[in-house]
């Protein structure tokens, strides 16, 4: 059984969030809830990205993606942005 991992957020992810429809905002919560019990649902990292991204995962949820980085060792999901699929690519 693994245990649950602790969740972080990146301020872009806070507006992200606060900018986000009430339903969507709570199936976001239910699958970040789900994430922190089932880490391993994450798969392999984005490839191409800026150095500061390395490593950076997307999670699809609908129409939405949740972007966020797995530290396996310390037990951290770090959520670090989400948004509409037509959105979300194009500041990183």
């Amino acid at each position: 059984m693994s245990s649950v991992y602790r969740i972080d957020t990146t301020p872009r992810f806070e507006r992200d969030f606060n900018k986000l429809d009430r339903a969507v905002a709570r199936r976001v919560m239910k699958k970040i809830d789900y994430l922190a019990a089932h880490p391993e649902t994450v798969a392999q990292p984005l490839r191409n990205l800026p150095s500061e991204l390395v490593g950076l995962h997307k999670y699809r949820l609908g129409d939405y993606r949740i972007l966020l980085w797995v530290d396996r060792r310390n037990q951290v999901i770090t959520l670090f942005a989400v948004a509409h699929r037509s959105e979300i690519y194009r500041n990183l």
